[in-house]
């Protein structure tokens, strides 16, 4: 098995941090339940991939290969963090959608375990259509 270290609980706090916001309004700007965002962070824990989906959406400037992996840069290429933003077309909701998708489908890919598991799972989705 591949050892993996999520780290995402410190770029979500770095998210923010660089916002300005105190955990309170940064939940309540993702839609989440009270002190679920504060209590990952102090447990180290991961997040799941819909909590990950709304913090991108409610920050479309934050950059999806970074908040999951670490790399890149935090932001976007051509983003305008900080000055005020149209809300995001229904086409670049759905890219993002996609790029987090392929981000998750790759980083899940590279552990054994779990790629052995979608390779049953997607046999199993092949037999039902085939069927």
């Amino acid at each position: 098995m591949v050892d993996f270290i999520d780290d995402t609980y410190k770029r979500v706090a770095k998210i923010i941090e660089v916002n300005k916001l105190n955990i309170r309004s940064f939940e309540e700007k993702i839609d989440v339940s009270n002190n679920s965002i504060g209590t990952a962070i102090r447990r180290k824990a991961s997040f799941k991939s819909n909590v990950l989906n709304k913090i991108l959406h409610a920050f479309p400037e934050v950059d999806p290969t970074w908040l999951l992996t670490g790399r890149g840069t935090m932001f976007l290429e051509g983003s305008s963090h900080g000055l005020v933003q149209e809300p995001p077309s229904s086409y670049e909701v759905s890219m993002l959608n996609t790029k987090i998708k392929e981000n998750l489908l790759e980083l899940l890919s590279k552990d054994e375990e779990v790629g052995k598991l979608l390779n049953v799972q997607i046999e199993n989705i092949i037999k039902s259509k085939t069927s």
